[in-house]
């Protein structure tokens, strides 16, 4: 299953995402994310898109992560359903 990530929080200091941008990942990189942003969801992407879990968040399938940056923004990491047209 594909997973999204959404800006939830925060200000980018870059100046790269704002709140409510989404990057879609299936089979390859998503384009305009920041390096800084990639490198810290990555792991949790690719344990999502082979179906594992972080049983320390409450929501199943999901994970929030902050960027490097201390002052930066907070990502959420959903596997979402594909839908079928």
């Amino acid at each position: 299953m594909p997973v999204c990530i959404t800006i939830k929080k925060g200000k980018c200091q870059g100046g790269f995402h704002a709140i409510g941008d989404e990057f879609f990942v299936d089979k390859t990189t998503p384009g305009g994310i920041c390096l800084g942003a990639w490198d810290a969801v990555s792991p949790y992407v690719t344990t999502l898109l082979w179906g594992g879990r972080f049983p320390w968040e409450k929501k199943d399938g999901t994970i929030m992560i902050h960027c490097p940056d201390p002052k930066g923004i907070t990502l959420e990491v959903k596997r979402i359903k594909k839908t079928t047209q």
